[in-house]
């Protein structure tokens, strides 16, 4: 059975397991290849990513005329980026955007756990939770815990959410018992897995994900924590046992590999932070899943009534190559892009991976 994410700090009875092999109707290939950040320095990311994730620069260099103006941004917008990857791993990306000659805000300021808007977080492995508990400190991430450590079915976990500069949020998830396995990269930090996201409306967004994009339920679950006391999600002690969340894992083959967790709080309202989910704003900007064939799944959105930013477009995606990209509005107003590698650099041909 796969890691345990998120929604493992609140099961209850209740939690249901979708079977992996269930077909997908889904016209994307895989999950997501990557998460783009917007950050305030390339240069504070890049030693946090290498001196305490330990992973690796992929590709550097200026974002595109083509690539602002498929972000929606103006003729006096620029910007660089970095490309960084878990050593060893294909996948599970974060490319880093420093824009310039652009007014920025950060997406969720100073956001609750339970603020709806935008993506919450992005979800990653570690060997040792107190090893880099104690790093992220050091480097001033917070959080609304101290990490948590409980039991979830046969597995004993300990999780943190740890928000950094620019409001961007990691999920650190330490597996403690059972020894972890299939995992042979993880030294650090792994690469990143799964990005959560906080709905109003549950429903409302299974039905974007699973009836209008294809996409096939990985985990559903609904439930308050077992008992009051520490939670990493923040909440008052005393109601963690009284609010329950309600959380649906989809991914377009049913995975929990480059996958989207969908998260309510039933009984707790925040603030909405949709209208700041876009370019050049702070923080986690979207997520990218390839396609096999872009101009169909351009079609299919369209038939599905799915808002789009931006229809196809060509833009230089390094470290891949040349890439059709299709721009797309979820719910909580966060971006989603679909890409089609047009041409691709010889690396490339084992980066991207269909699930």
């Amino acid at each position: 059975m796969t890691r345990l994410l998120l929604i493992c700090l609140f099961f209850t009875p209740g939690l249901a397991w979708a079977q992996s092999e269930t077909q997908s109707a889904s016209l994307v290939t895989g999950g997501y290849q990557e998460a783009v950040f917007s950050v305030s320095s390339l240069a504070d990311y890049r030693d946090f990513f290498e001196n305490v994730a330990g992973w690796q620069v992929m590709a550097d260099g200026p974002v595109s005329d083509a690539q602002l103006r498929a972000w929606a941004l103006g003729a006096d917008a620029s910007g660089r980026q970095l490309v960084l990857g878990n050593p060893g791993t294909p996948r599970g990306y974060v490319r880093l955007v420093k824009f310039e000659g652009v007014a920025q805000e950060q997406i969720r300021s100073n956001a609750q756990s339970w603020d709806t808007g935008g993506w919450f977080d992005v979800n990653s492995r570690v060997l040792s939770m107190d090893q880099k508990f104690s790093q992220f400190q050091a480097r001033d991430w917070q959080a609304s815990s101290d990490p948590v450590q409980f039991s979830f079915g046969p597995f004993v976990v300990k999780e943190w959410l740890a928000r950094g500069p620019d409001g961007v949020v990691l999920a650190l998830i330490e597996r403690v018992q059972p020894p972890l396995e299939g995992w042979p990269e993880l030294r650090e930090m792994s690469r990143i897995f799964n990005a959560t996201q906080i709905v109003p409306d549950i429903e409302q967004a299974r039905d974007f994900y699973m009836n209008k994009l294809g996409f096939t339920s990985y985990l559903d679950h609904h439930g308050a924590s077992k008992t009051a006391g520490p939670n990493v999600l923040g909440m008052p002690h005393n109601v963690a046992a009284e609010v329950p969340r309600i959380v649906s894992i989809v991914h377009p083959q049913g995975k929990n590999e480059g996958s989207v967790e969908l998260l309510q709080f039933d009984g707790l309202t925040g603030a909405d932070w949709s209208e700041r989910a876009s370019p050049p704003n702070l923080g986690i900007l979207l997520l990218r899943f390839p396609v096999a064939d872009l101009s169909a799944f351009y079609d299919h959105v369209q038939r599905q009534g799915i808002e789009v930013i931006t229809p196809p477009t060509t833009v230089e995606m390094m470290p891949y190559g040349t890439a059709s990209v299709l721009a797309i509005r979820g719910p909580g107003g966060v971006w989603l892009e679909f890409f089609e590698l047009l041409t691709q650099t010889a690396e490339a041909a084992t980066e991207i991976k269909s699930d």
